[in-house]
């Protein structure tokens, strides 16, 4: 950065010495004033949008005082016209250099940072403002989503609030403020904001946040009309589409829900692969060959790969393209398929040595043709299988001398995905870990620090998260899985294990409203936050749980 600024102004001093300008008036005044009179010019200029005699005007003017901080902002802006992104961020931290209390070369920056998704270095430049100018709020507005996209709850909600505080009808302080109550778990509260929004300044964001807030709340036919109603503003507003999927889905309504998540891949910019074959659109199947390859992460190619069973009954060869950290499993477990590991973003060409294939398919769009209504889900679980072998081993290793042998995992998603919702501090797990039983690790990353303050009381098997299929053989090893929303509730589900599941109150679409089971896994147990979205009720209720399991299996350890 400092050799790039250098160069700035470098560039300019020789820049000065070599090109004619057009002259100004006569005059006695001193350079300062012919320099300020210059810049002046040159500010009339841009904003009749004619850059090259504006830019001569700014290089006089900064030839002849080079720490002109207008002058270098202005020129920030000629840059920023022109597209040249990284001369703008210069000019601009020029101007800052120059004058730090250059209020719109600092909210320039913020807006570069920002539309580079720096949004930490964006916030550094909001507070400056903020520190200069405490009733900006605008600055607040900006910092409230800066804090929002760093996931620095906290600092956001506060600067929200005060954006509210100076300016009450600014549309984009209440919208940003829902963003921030929605991730920390109070849709009620972030209603009101995105409504508020709405009514100052209709817009399809606004829209689209309410209906995420009515989503969280299970009042989802007012989600949809939300949707709608965002749609109708943008027409092809990419969140509002595949939420509007999601929102059909947890309510089970599975032709339209399929039919909007067929629009997923545009909605989230994403690339579909191409293999350069045709899509499989419901054609007849029969002597004929197909390839279902990946997409999105491991547990939805874990849930989706429940249609193969359905596709392999139908097609005459059936090629699966999976995660290289799911091919031993999948090859154990689809027999009769080929099955491909590999990244999503490799080479394709690794088919050729299958040809004829006469169709292909995102694993994620099978459930169109083989999950239109609940009643169609297979009520038998299970469709992975785990390495017997290993089976065994780890229950050598586990030797839990007749007790019952839990498997835990206690954190799901990460910053972007809800994880601070979805996860369970591990402190709270205390009174379940006084339950007579051995209990493991399946926590994939399991820090020392939360171990300690477990007490020592769960066992730990870093090696065996790393691999899948270890994995699938550890979990198929225990009696139960008891973890929140993350990958290894879709494994479990998949080997058809019993696993009690942990939700917030705003679970993922796959989980449903209410119920206490999925049709996804019907090994699985739903235990659900109420509307305080707290983990002790939940915890509690797990526990109750365990006499009547315990019961239940009283014969010996379950068996996959």
């Amino acid at each position: 950065m400092l050799i790039r600024l250098i160069r700035q102004l470098l560039r300019r001093g020789a820049a000065h010495e070599s090109r004619q300008t057009q002259p100004l008036p006569p005059s006695d005044r001193s350079g300062r004033d012919r320099a300020r009179e210059a810049l002046h010019q040159a500010v009339a200029l841009l904003r009749a949008g004619r850059l090259e005699p504006a830019e001569t005007l700014l290089q006089e003017a900064l030839g002849l005082e080079h720490d002109l901080a207008e002058a270098h902002f202005q020129m920030g802006v000629l840059h920023e016209r022109r597209g040249e992104l990284e001369d703008a961020t210069d000019c601009h931290e020029l101007a800052v250099h120059f004058d730090p209390r250059c209020i719109p070369a600092h909210y320039a920056l913020a807006a570069l940072h920002k539309s580079q998704g720096r949004h930490m270095q964006a916030a550094e430049h909001y507070v400056k403002i903020v520190e200069l100018s405490p009733e900006d709020a605008a600055a607040h507005t900006n910092l409230c989503l800066a804090f929002y996209e760093t996931a620095d709850y906290d600092r956001a909600r506060r600067h929200g609030e005060r954006a509210i505080e100076i300016d009450p009808k600014l549309p984009e302080a209440h919208h940003n403020l829902g963003l921030v109550l929605r991730e920390v778990g109070e849709p009620a509260q972030a209603v009101q904001h995105f409504q508020r929004a709405l009514d100052l300044k209709p817009r399809a964001e606004m829209a689209a946040g309410l209906a995420h807030a009515y989503r969280d709340l299970g009042r989802l036919n007012e989600a949809i009309a939300s949707y709608d109603r965002a749609l109708r503003l943008k027409p092809d507003l990419g969140d509002a589409v595949i939420n509007r999927a999601y929102a059909y889905l947890m309510k089970e309504d599975y032709g339209a829900g399929w039919a909007e998540y067929e629009g997923r891949f545009a909605a989230t910019g994403t690339k579909v692969r191409d293999f350069g074959l045709p899509r499989w659109n419901g054609e007849p199947l029969r002597g004929k060959s197909i390839l279902v390859h990946a997409e999105q992460g491991l547990g939805d190619e874990v849930m989706f790969a429940s249609c193969l069973p359905d596709l392999i009954g139908q097609a005459e060869r059936v090629i699966v393209e999976c995660s290289d950290r799911l091919e031993p499993l999948f090859r154990r477990s689809f027999p009769q398929a080929i099955v491909q590991g590999g990244k999503k973003e490799g080479p394709a060409d690794w088919v050729e040595q299958y040809v004829p294939v006469h169709w292909q398919l995102p694993i994620g769009s099978l459930p169109r043709w083989f999950r239109a209504d609940r009643a169609v889900f297979p009520m038998k679980g299970r469709y992975l299988q785990a390495d017997p072998q290993q089976i065994d081993e780890w229950r050598g290793r586990l030797d839990a001398r007749n007790r019952r042998v839990i498997g835990l995992a206690w954190r799901g998603g990460g910053p972007k995905t809800r994880g601070h919702l979805r996860s369970v501090p591990i402190e709270l797990l205390a009174p379940l870990l006084d339950q007579d039983a051995v209990f493991v690790s399946l926590q994939h990353g399991a820090e020392a620090h939360d171990l300690e303050r477990a007490g020592g009381r769960i066992k730990t098997f870093p090696r065996a998260t790393e691999n899948l299929d270890h994995l699938a053989a550890l979990i198929a090893a225990l009696d139960l899985v008891v973890s929140v929303d993350n990958t290894t509730v879709q494994l479990a589900g998949a080997l058809g294990h019993p696993v009690w599941v942990l939700l917030s109150a705003s679970p993922e679409w796959r989980y449903g409203l209410s119920s206490e089971t999925m049709p996804w896994y019907p090994s699985a147990k739903l235990f659900r936050q109420g509307g305080d979205r707290r983990w002790e009720p939940v915890i509690s209720e797990v526990i109750a749980a365990f006499p009547a399991w315990m019961e239940h299996s009283r014969e010996g350890v379950h068996k996959c």
